[in-house]
């Protein structure tokens, strides 16, 4: 759990135990000095993701805290996956029994993994291994399952080494026409592929036309799990 991400939590529970009921958007937004409910909607889709709140749709006040405290670094129910990606698209985790370190990168904004998304940054942080925080590194929240086959999914987090060239076979974070993706970078003389890791999926032509950049080069991903407890949430 980011410092952030802890601040609205804080502010949720000690609004509901001085009112006795869950605060609205945006009120949420006054008490975290958050200028628009889109930070807001960010931070409360993260706290669901981790295990740690409910919402119900379309409600002024669905906000659900769950039966899991918060605990830093990370929420007590969730457990990390995490692994560094070697070169060729392996997935390589950490020993059994390794001692993990964790350190801070910035949390920059969401990459496509499928169709491109327009690129948009945000202003956060999370908690990585320290085997992917190398300098300069930061990370991306992946939407979609175009590289499912390297072991990547949706909702998953990648730390990504920023630099501007790449070569073939190495997974990258690419600008294209200011849209922004995950893919296997492939470049034959002046043509370029972008290829996904999904035999359903088409590989992303990049033409002269094209305005394109490579943004920087997959190091590692990690994914959060809720533990199963055998209890329905029914």
């Amino acid at each position: 759990m980011t410092p952030k991400q802890k601040r609205v939590l804080d502010f949720i529970l000690g609004f509901v135990e001085e009112h006795g009921f869950q605060p609205s958007q945006m009120e949420i937004a006054q008490g975290c000095g958050f200028e628009s409910l889109g930070t807001v909607q960010h931070y409360l889709r993260s706290l669901e993701r981790h295990g740690l709140l409910a919402r119900q749709a379309n409600a002024k006040r669905g906000l659900q805290l769950t039966a899991n405290p918060p605990c830093l670094p990370f929420a007590k129910g969730a457990t990390l996956t995490a692994g560094t990606i070697a070169k060729g698209g392996t997935v390589t985790p950490p020993p059994l029994g390794a001692n993990v370190t964790f350190l801070e990168l910035p949390l920059v904004g969401i990459v496509a993994a499928g169709k491109p998304v327009h690129a948009f940054e945000l202003a956060d942080a999370i908690e990585v291994p320290s085997a992917m925080a190398g300098p300069g590194n930061v990370v991306y929240e992946v939407r979609g399952d175009s590289m499912v086959e390297m072991g990547i999914m949706d909702g998953d987090y990648v730390a990504v080494h920023p630099q501007s060239v790449a070569e073939n076979g190495q997974t990258v974070i690419a600008e294209v026409n200011g849209s922004i993706t995950i893919k296997k970078y492939q470049r034959k003389g002046n043509i370029i592929q972008l290829l996904p890791a999904n035999a359903a999926m088409s590989p992303i032509m990049v033409t002269e036309d094209d305005e394109f950049h490579i943004r920087g080069i997959l190091v590692g991903s990690m994914r959060f799990y809720r533990k199963w407890t055998g209890k329905s949430s029914t």
